[in-house]
């Protein structure tokens, strides 16, 4: 079953509405900012039209704005044009109706449509509110919440100063309830400043937390650190909540996470000083135990560059077969499923492989918006075995960019991920993805198809220390050519990940170096009959002397 958790949308799907109603939003106080009356914790983008989208028919308020001539003033400030009893100054922000485009309005808080006649169900806006349709859709409805025994306890940030900076990322350290072991069912967004929440993403803590700051807010980077690396909540613009399958809780208690990490993306564009954000998450528990632990994984891309003035630019990433092997022992069953990219994206498919050949389309969206994805949930779970893969396609459209857009944590960078809620918990899979062709299975395992690269990164530590002095003495030799024997050598994406994103740029040097001074022999392949040889002897035979040495300095350097 599809279940849309984005009520207000902020970029309209069609790309010719797009880049139509921002112009508009810049015409009245506040336009980006105004909250959707289904779900506060929503924008309604398209002030002036039934759909939050933007385009089509025109509400009460877009044909008041349209009669005056889509301009500002005091006629359109102070007119009523929903009927509930507040001008659309008030409504707005600007009830002195003294704003004037590129102003910042006198209020940026407690906003409302003025459009939509509130308080829903009164006697003033009896009949008024006719055009607006499926407008419960979108309020948190999960049923289980209201089971007898179930308990809540809200995370939420102290008031906090955000940052004049267009991205920060925050983080806090709380502690869970833990009486006794109980399970989280739901969790339900708490959302004290919708003019800078970008996403909120909640991890469990296995580790110790003796290092973290504890009882005030902390910058922090995209995850919840090496102690807290379970993903077991996310709320983006617009989610109503998570209500989680019955088939799974997240344990919290004695047995199960007693503390977590909040981290919260804010997004300040405009760069606003005197801001404060006091946001959170209520989670919903029990200690009537479900029956299996969950968690949520995440699969995609973790090396984007994507040029621009193309729309139809595409990149992958896969959960490899070869990772779900090293990782799972055992079957894990999928229950919901949900697409993530940034401005950029365009469309998406997850696919689910076994044996190598196509089992199912997990997910498919043909018209991706960042602010209106939809979360796919199962009633029957998928099964995903060991040396099955799941591969998540992104395409992207930069033909409003002028400058290459990479992978980056900001809103105007981009991402490619799928995240799935899932059971059992497999400890080491909260994140299988690529970076580039590498494949990062969990927080400790790296490999590649083309080079044995969990050798490579355990035999090859050491070398900068065993060759500081000299490539000539046996153990560096021998270091090398271990290293040598893993073909990682001739991978440029290995290269380019262990140098740049592993940060162990020492140990390309010190290969490139000592393989030039005294290339070690392999006993593999000076074994007689060796088929086929392996694809490093080659490299190391050239240098036989008949070759010129500035020729095979050349051709080594370009193995590295």
């Amino acid at each position: 079953m599809t279940v849309t958790l984005f009520a207000a949308v902020v970029i309209s799907m069609l790309a010719s509405s797009v880049y139509s109603y921002p112009s508009f939003q810049t015409k009245i106080p506040n336009g980006d900012k105004v909250p959707s009356p289904c779900n506060r914790s929503t924008i309604w983008m398209g002030v002036g039209h039934h759909n939050p989208m933007g385009g089509g028919q025109l509400n009460p308020f877009g044909e008041d704005f349209e009669d005056n001539g889509f301009t500002w003033n005091k006629t359109i400030c102070q007119k009523d044009s929903d009927g509930d009893g507040l001008s659309n100054g008030q409504e707005l922000g600007d009830p002195n109706c003294t704003w004037l485009k590129g102003q910042s309005p006198e209020r940026t808080m407690n906003l409302s449509h003025p459009g939509v006649c509130e308080p829903f169900g009164s006697t003033i806006c009896a009949g008024k509110n006719t055009w607006l349709t499926n407008c419960n859709n979108t309020k948190f409805d999960c049923p289980a919440i209201n089971d007898s025994g179930v308990k809540n306890d809200t995370l939420a940030f102290p008031p906090t100063s955000v940052p004049t900076d267009e991205t920060t990322y925050i983080c806090h350290l709380f502690r869970l309830p833990n009486d006794s072991d109980a399970d989280i069912i739901a969790i339900e967004p708490v959302i004290d400043n919708m003019e800078i929440m970008h996403h909120m993403l909640l991890y469990g803590c296995s580790g110790d937390v003796s290092r973290i700051t504890h009882n005030e807010s902390y910058l922090c980077g995209m995850g919840g650190g090496m102690e807290c690396n379970s993903l077991i909540g996310l709320w983006g613009v617009g989610v109503a909540g998570q209500c989680l399958n019955p088939q799974l809780g997240f344990r919290i208690g004695p047995t199960g996470y007693q503390y977590a990490v909040l981290q919260i993306h804010w997004n300040n564009p405009m760069h606003k000083p005197n801001l404060t954000d006091s946001s959170g998450m209520r989670i919903y528990y029990t200690t009537q135990l479900r029956k299996n632990r969950g968690e949520i994984m995440i699969v995609g891309q973790d090396s984007l560059e994507i040029p621009p003035g193309n729309n139809n630019v595409s990149f992958s990433g896969s959960c490899a077969a070869l990772c779900t092997k090293a990782v799972m022992n055992q079957s894990v069953y999928i229950t919901s499923s949900i697409l993530h990219m940034h401005l950029l994206g365009k469309s998406g498919i997850i696919r689910l492989y076994r044996n190598g050949q196509l089992l199912q389309v997990i997910d498919e969206v043909a018209s991706y918006d960042y602010n209106t994805p939809t979360m796919i949930e199962f009633k029957t779970p998928i099964e995903m075995k060991p040396g099955d893969a799941i591969k998540v396609d992104c395409t992207f459209d930069a033909t409003q960019r002028n400058t290459t857009t990479y992978w980056g944590e900001g809103t105007s960078d981009e991402m490619c991920y799928g995240f799935f809620a899932y059971y059992p918990q497999i400890r080491d899979l909260n994140f299988c993805g690529q970076w580039k062709s590498v494949d990062v299975c969990g927080t400790k395992t790296v490999m590649s198809e083309r080079c044995d690269l969990p050798t490579f990164l355990t035999n090859t530590g050491s070398l900068p220390t065993l060759c500081s002095a000299n490539c000539t003495n046996s153990k560096c030799a021998n270091a090398v050519n271990a290293a040598l024997m893993t073909g990682c050598q001739r991978d440029d994406d290995v290269r380019a990940f262990i140098q740049n994103y592993i940060g162990m740029s020492p140990v390309w040097n010190v290969l490139a170096n000592c393989a030039l001074v005294q290339p070690p022999q392999s006993t593999v392949c000076t074994t007689p009959g060796a088929n086929p040889v392996p694809s490093h002897c080659s490299l190391m035979r050239s240098y036989s002397g008949s070759v010129p040495l500035m020729a095979f300095v050349v051709y080594i350097l370009r193995q590295f």
